[in-house]
Parts: structure tokens; sequence; C-alpha cells
């Protein structure tokens, strides 16, 4: 009989990685950042030991064998010891791999390898679960026992058990108790409890102990450092209780005008001279913004624990007639409901769909003739992210109505621009009731259907199930407003930045050509599918230049739950909260030259996108975007499927952007597209393209 081969056992990084996941909402556990990464930055030196590369003793880390592991977290850093001039101890290399482009890295391509062996699953807005199957089995897919049991029940088995661990537990303990991240993950009567226990079993290790030590040294400040610390913040505290107001606030507006249609330019601006905390009035009253990439950390980092959106989109989905919406959702719900929805934003499903998209995309520009580019981008968006995601292919009217009810509700319900009896008027309710015939459309045809169809699991049959299986959760008159969430959340971000890009690209002809070339290499042969989609890359580019000079999305409203310190104030619970996310874009000190059309900014030798807390353009934390996949594959294919087949120019030929606020920003109406169709495939050198719709 063949021997069963198993997958290798997890090493200490993923497994200290699959320990600090917090299992019920997703993401890792709240602890402190530097805590973090010393543990990430112990467990690869204890990793380096367990593979005989180095060895440790009271005062030296010393390399014993310099041969690489093959292993792309190791091999690197046992590089960086072996090539030292001096020999240092476990101390010295602990502070240096904590270093955030160091233990970050580390963390990133953990959960790489967790991803790939389907341990951890990520959803496609961005946050980690463990998979389902770890979930219920408490075993790794394809690992042997004992090593193959979850990490999480075997700790707390040594814990709470007199059982023997092994050295890697006796290890991983250490480690995890030097972090104080099992303050995380106990209670603090279990701490009491369990603390003995733990004490003796991180000492059986010696390696362990080392490490330990090494981080307990680095993590304990000196009396001295540490009470002028505190008494520079308290200091901070008394002498500025409340943060700065902006400059520039108008009678009764406030700074309304200055921050339209793009609030982060000018709140740019004042992060520049006020710093990360500062206030600005609207037209409710005021608000305090958290701007620049230290309040984008610490808002990804405590955002789930001190922030909440609710009471800010409540007012606009009641207009809707519905409250469990997960924009509006916080804490477990909002992550039950964000798991179980988040298989019908993928984009491999929009990937699925090219060919019907492109007809879609070229069915909303003249073959030869002129459009409006705002109100094009807006229908062909509407439509191709309604099939990718819903099966409905929504009609002209569908849109229409949609696009005005939605930003009547924004402008009366959230942004407060227009006054709340705007949402009553008689346009509105017709817009709303043709905005509910959508679902009922949509429903009625889902349930007319029989057997298998393309399609199965998109969000309609997700959010179905999803009721059926807890009518309680999501009742039956909520389903409406969530199966058709892709549609109303994608379309003005999406169509905007779409309608950006292009004219980004028709201001600059040289960027345009190149992503013709891959337009057309995208079409060529047998046409479009998702390896070709993935190998773009100066179009992908374009959609982060984009992203970053026109980010719609770039902005958003919280209320502050709970009490909390930042940048020398203290912000007290209830605190309407601003936080524009894209100021950093704006900024030269992250993107010299920020109002420069630069696509090369995205090449790995400058890569000015990865500065930490710099560049979020669909938001952070548990309410980043769940359809940022879709948005981007539909972004890349649209203009290319729009180069390929048509030429393009600006009408009138000097257009010089300006942005609109419809309730969110957009090109104005003035910015016009003249089109025509290219010459044919076969005048263009290419081979095999497909005709346009309705053509010969």
């Amino acid at each position: 009989m063949k021997e069963k081969r198993f997958h290798r056992p997890l090493t200490l990084a993923e497994e200290l990685h699959v320990l600090l996941l917090d299992r019920e909402r997703g993401g890792l556990v709240n602890i402190n950042d530097r805590n973090m990464r010393y543990a990430f930055a112990g467990a690869v030196l204890m990793d380096l030991a367990k593979e005989h590369r180095i060895d440790t003793d009271l005062d030296y880390l010393t390399v014993v064998d310099a041969a690489p592991v093959g292993d792309d977290i190791l091999d690197p850093l046992l590089a960086v010891i072996s090539k030292a001039e001096v020999q240092a101890d476990t101390v010295y290399w602990i502070e240096r791999f904590s270093a955030p482009e160091i233990a970050n890295q580390v963390r990133r391509r953990a959960a790489a390898r967790l991803i790939d062996r389907g341990i951890v699953t990520r959803d496609p807005g961005g946050t980690i679960f463990v998979a389902e199957q770890v979930s219920r089995t408490r075993r790794y897919p394809g690992v042997a026992l004992p090593e193959g049991q979850d990490v999480a029940l075997r700790v707390m088995n040594i814990i709470f058990s007199e059982d023997i661990p092994t050295p890697d537990e006796t290890m991983l303990i250490a480690l995890v108790d030097a972090c104080r991240i099992f303050e995380r993950m106990l209670s603090k009567s279990e701490l009491v409890e369990r603390r003995e226990r733990i004490a003796l079993v991180r000492g059986l290790d010696l390696l362990g102990r080392s490490v330990r030590d090494a981080i307990l040294t680095i993590r304990k400040p000196a009396a001295e450092d540490e009470l002028l610390r505190r008494a520079f913040l308290d200091q901070a505290t008394q002498t500025r209780r409340r943060p700065p107001m902006a400059p520039g606030a108008l009678p009764l507006i406030g700074h309304s005008l200055r921050l339209r249609p793009l609030p982060a330019k000018p709140l740019a601006e004042y992060y520049r001279s006020l710093g990360p905390v500062f206030r600005v009035r609207d037209l409710v009253g005021e608000l305090t913004v958290l701007a620049g990439p230290e309040a984008n950390r610490f808002s990804q980092k405590h955002g789930r624990s001190l922030f909440r959106s609710h009471g800010t989109y409540t007012p606009f989905f009641e207009s809707m007639d519905a409250q469990r919406i997960i924009l509006s959702m916080d804490g477990e719900e909002h992550f039950k409901l964000r798991k179980a929805i988040s298989s019908g934003f993928s984009g491999d499903r929009f990937l699925a769909r090219l060919p019907a998209i492109r007809d879609i995309v070229l069915g909303e520009l003249p073959e030869n003739g002129r459009t409006v580019a705002i109100e094009a981008f807006s229908r062909l968006t509407a439509k191709s992210i309604g099939l990718a995601c819903t099966g409905h292919l929504m009609s002209d009217s569908e849109v229409g109505d949609l696009d005005f009810f939605l930003r009547r509700m924004i402008a009366s319900r959230v942004i407060r621009a227009l006054p709340r009896f705007m949402a009553r008027t008689r346009q509105a309710r017709r817009a709303k009731a043709g905005f509910f015939d959508i679902f009922d459309g949509m429903l009625r045809a889902r349930l007319d259907e029989e057997g298998g169809r393309d399609g199965e699991g998109d969000v309609v049959d997700v959010m179905l199930e999803l009721h059926r299986a807890n009518p309680q959760f999501l009742p039956e008159h909520e389903l409406r407003v969530s199966c058709l969430g892709p549609i109303f959340s994608g379309l003005h971000t999406t169509a905007s930045t779409g309608t950006s890009a292009m004219y980004l690209l028709l201001k600059h002809p040289d960027v345009l050509e190149r992503v013709r070339e891959e337009a057309d290499a995208l079409f060529a042969n047998e046409g479009p599918d998702p390896e070709k989609m993935n190998a773009l890359d100066v179009t992908r580019r374009t959609v982060l230049e984009t992203l970053r000079m026109y980010n719609p999305f770039g902005s958003v409203f919280r209320h502050a739950v709970n009490t909390f310190d930042f940048g020398g104030f203290t912000i007290a619970a209830g605190t309407r909260l601003f936080l524009p996310i894209a100021a950093p874009h704006h900024s030269h000190e992250f993107f010299p030259n920020p109002g420069r059309f630069d696509i090369d900014r995205y090449l790995p030798e400058r890569a000015e996108h990865r500065q930490p807390g710099v560049y979020m353009p669909f938001g952070f934390g548990t309410h980043r975007c769940l359809g940022s996949a879709i948005a981007d594959a539909h972004l890349m294919f649209a203009l290319a499927t729009i180069l390929h087949h048509l030429d393009v120019e600006m009408d009138p030929p000097d257009y010089e952007m300006k942005m609109a606020f419809y309730g969110l920003p957009a090109a104005t109406k003035r910015f016009r597209l003249k089109c025509a169709r290219r010459r044919p495939m076969a005048e263009n050198g290419l081979e095999g393209g497909l005709p346009r719709p309705g053509s010969s």
C-alpha cells in the first residue's frame, strides 16, 4: 500500500498568525502593533533555530549553518544574520527584525501561505478568516496529527491541562506570553488562574526563554523615559483640550463649500498645517477630522473597537425601508453578514462574463457620435456590475431610477446637502418605486428558473439562502436592498473613476497608446480571458493613479463609540468623525508632485503606494469595500474594450476636468466623448478580434 504523504507542518510564524486570528469577526485580534511585530520577529528566529541554522546563549546569537533553508521567509533573514560584520545578541536581532518593513512582510507572507493551504480564507474586501473546514474540524487540511490540530486548540489544551507540551508548543507559548497576547485570548479571571501554568510551560525550553527574555528587555522602557512620556501627554491634554478649528469657515455653512467636490485635497492642506487631528464645520455641525497616514493606520487598527458607522448611514437605508445593510452594520452581525455574502463579490464572477460585459460597454457608447461621459459610464457600470453580481441586466429606465434615487438619498439623508423633504418629492417617490421594481423583477426571474443555471452562487443566491437559513437575521423585507447592494454601492463610485480615467488617458496620449496596445493584445486570437486580464500592467497602473488623483471613495463618516486618545487630544465618545482616507494621496511628502499623472509611481522600484497608511483606495479594516476586486476588473476591462474598438476624443478638445458634487464627486456633464469606430482588425495588423455587437 502506497504511503500517504502529508504537507509539511506549519512554521511557528504561520502558527502564530493562525493563533492571532479573530475567530468571530475576522482579521487579527486587536493587540499592540509593536508587540505583534516583536512576536513575528521572535517566531522567525525560533524557526531558524528549529532548522539548526542559528543558536543562542546568554550573550550571542550565532549562525551554525548558513545554507539556505528553501523558505522565502527565513532565507533572506538568515542571509542578513550571516553577513553581519559583528556578532550580536538576540535582543539586537529581534529589534532589527521587528522593524515594520520586515515584520509586516513576514506576516503577509505567512498569511499568503495559509491561504494557499486552505487554512485561512480572504474575502473580496481583504478581511481574512479561519477557513470553514478548519473552524468546523479544528484540523488543518493535509497535515497529520498532532501537528495538524488547530494551534488554538493545542495551546488551550496545554494551558488548561497537565499535558506535556511539545518543544514547538513551549516556544509558541513563551512567545505569546512575552508579547502579552494571552491578554486578548483569555479573560482576566482565566489569566490569573492559569498564570502559574503558563510560567511553568514557558520555562521548559531554553530557546523560548531566550527569545522571551529578549522581547521583555526591549519592551521595558527606562523609568525616567516613561515618566517623561506621561508628563508630556498630560501637558498636551491640559494645554490642547480641543483640536484646532480649520481656518476658512463661513457663517452657517462652515467649510462645506471648501470641502467639495473632493474633500481629500483641502484636508491634505489642513493636515500639513494643523497635524493629524483638527475640526471642521458642515451644515449640521462640527466634525473631528483624523487625517494623514498615521490616522489611517490608527483607524485601521483600532476602528473596530472605537468607531461605528451605524448612526451615519442608518437614515439613508431607512429611506429604503431597510436596516440590516452591511454598510450600516457594526460588530458581530456585520462580520457575520460580510462573511456570508463575500463569495458573491468575487472578481472571478466578473471575469466569467467578459463577452456579455463587452457587449454592455460597447452598447452604451455611440459607434459614431458624442455622449456625456459620466452618463455613459454610469449606465455601463450599473449594467456590468449588476449582471456580474446578480445575473440581472438592467434597462436604461432602471439605471435612471436607481441613479436619481441614490443621489437624492445621499444628498438629503447622509451629507445633508439638501433638506430632508427632498427625499419625499414626487420624482423621488417615483424613483424609489422603480428602484424596488428592479428587485421584484429579479426575484421573479430567479424563482421561475428551473435546475442549474449560469452564475449560480451570485449575491442573490447567497442572500436568498441566508434568508431561508435565518429569516430573523435577514427578514424578507430586507432582501431587496441587500440583493441590490453591489449595484448601488458601485454605481457612482466606479462610474466616476472610469470617467476620470478616460479623461486622464485622453490628456496623456502616450499612456493612452500603451493602454491601447494592451487592449489589442487582450482581444487578439481567442479574445479576453482571466489570464490575459491579470497580465494587464499599464492599464492597472492607470486605474491605480486615477484612484489616487480622483478617488470618489476617499472619505468616510463615523461616530466615536468609545473615548480615545490620538495626536495629543482626547476624543470623546459620541463625537462625529470625518476620516479622509485619501488625504495622503495629495501630499507631496508621500507622492512627489501629486498633481501630476504618473503611472510609474506603482512600479516596484518606486512603489510610492506601499508606504504604510498612505494608499487605501477602497477603504480599510472591517468596512473595506467588498466589491473592490470587481471594481478593479470592471475599470480595466471597460477602458480596454473602449480603446480597442473605438477611437475616442475629448469634446470639447480643450476640456479641463471639473468635478461636480452629485452626492458623490464626478466629472461635470460638460465632459463628452466623441467616438468613432476604429479601422477593421486586419488593417490594425491583429487577428481574431471580436466584432462590435450587431455588426456583420
